[in-house]
């Protein structure tokens, strides 16, 4: 057996959100997005075995391109949402990302729509990654019917995609530092710790990147930023003391995320070797497959990851 280990690469396929109010989740991300229905049917035999009987009937959202929102009824109507008195950066899949070009009139939408904010609009000046000067940033965190957590992010040094919110850019991971930066190295073959995300050769940043950026940031308003400078924010994230909030298929909210996978032969033998279960070698439905080849497996924190074949 080789050595060479196994990594994500690729764009981000899918993240999953499991709810009990259809049509409202229906018109948080049409109406107050702005998101299309791509595709829509019945989950297979194969997908309610392995995710549970009590789901139902898929919606695909997004754009022409991109990551979609993948939408999935449940049969239980008093499922909670799965990150009930989470923070964002409590470990376990906590949050979805996408980008527009002007956040203060998708934050007007959305309330225009009747949904809620979890944060203000926020700006706030933060390190580029590299050698690159200091820029601004806008953001604000939204929540939707199923109870997760979407923030919409507005970088002036980047400003590009589609009028309105983007498909999702990435799924956000959070994961004590230094009990799991070498597992994760050791099983998906790439350095770090907190966040998996889309288009890029290294999908999960360094914790370097994440101090300077400020996860919390994202969520927190400037003035809630002030009140907490004078700790910093880097190792309270960091803490490993930090509660857990497993994905549950049996609750509502975001459950699991899917990226194009590489060697996925080499990473079932790995994620064997580490004790991390594989759920299955099926996924649920991406952009024109409605059952497809993947290994599903839980992570460390209760993460649920699909890489395609």
């Amino acid at each position: 057996m080789t050595t060479q280990k196994p990594h994500i690469v690729g764009a981000l396929q899918a993240v999953t959100v499991i709810t009990n109010s259809w049509a409202q989740s229906i018109r948080f991300y049409t109406e107050a997005l702005g998101y299309r229905i791509i595709e829509r049917g019945d989950l297979t035999h194969i997908q309610k075995k392995t995710f549970g009987r009590h789901l139902g009937k898929f919606a695909l959202l997004g754009y022409d391109e991109g990551a979609v929102v993948r939408l999935i009824e449940t049969g239980n109507s008093g499922a909670l949402p799965n990150r009930i008195g989470a923070h964002l950066w409590d470990n376990g899949l906590s949050v979805l990302e996408a980008c527009t070009t002007d956040v203060e009139r998708a934050y007007r939408k959305v309330l225009r729509a009747r949904f809620g904010a979890i944060s203000h609009l926020s700006e706030f000046d933060f390190e580029t990654f590299g050698n690159q000067a200091n820029s601004t940033a806008k953001s604000v965190a939204f929540i939707g019917p199923s109870g997760e957590q979407l923030i919409v992010k507005q970088l002036h040094s980047w400003v590009e995609g589609c009028e309105g919110i983007n498909a999702p850019t990435a799924a956000v991971i959070s994961v004590p530092k230094h009990t799991l930066q070498s597992a994760y190295f050791e099983v998906l073959g790439s350095l770090s710790n907190t966040i998996f995300r889309a288009n890029t050769q290294s999908p999960i940043s360094n914790s370097d990147n994440i101090s300077k950026v400020g996860f919390e940031r994202l969520l927190m308003s400037y003035e809630q930023i002030l009140a907490h400078s004078k700790q910093p924010i880097f190792w309270e994230y960091n803490r490993e003391d930090l509660p857990a909030y497993p994905c549950d298929f049996m609750k509502t909210g975001l459950a699991s995320a899917c990226w194009q996978g590489q060697d996925l032969a080499m990473l079932r033998f790995k994620l064997q070797e580490s004790n991390w279960a594989i759920l299955s070698e099926v996924g649920l439905p991406i952009r024109n497959n409605p059952e497809p080849g993947a290994v599903v497996f839980q992570g460390p924190v209760g993460e649920i990851l699909e890489l395609l074949a």
